[in-house]
């Protein structure tokens, strides 16, 4: 009887902490989009300067190197 007890307790204590892990999982899944989010924005923002600085200065190569990172990016 005891043993069964045991047996019980050690089931709860499983699913409490798989419970747990669950929860873990998701709060870092949603911090790792948070951070990838932030690094797709700031990527966006960098090459469309770069860009606007290519256009500035007329540098064709540049440009056209620039607006294909962006249009991978963008996809």
């Amino acid at each position: 009887m005891n043993n069964d007890h045991s047996t019980q307790e050690n089931t709860n204590a499983l699913v409490v902490y798989k419970e747990k892990q669950a929860k873990v999982s998701v709060v870092e899944m949603y911090a790792q989009m948070i951070l990838d989010e932030m690094e797709f924005n700031q990527k966006a923002k960098y090459l469309r300067k770069q860009i606007d600085a290519s256009l500035d200065s007329r540098n064709k190569a540049l440009f056209m190197k620039l607006t294909a990172e962006y249009a991978a990016l963008t996809r």
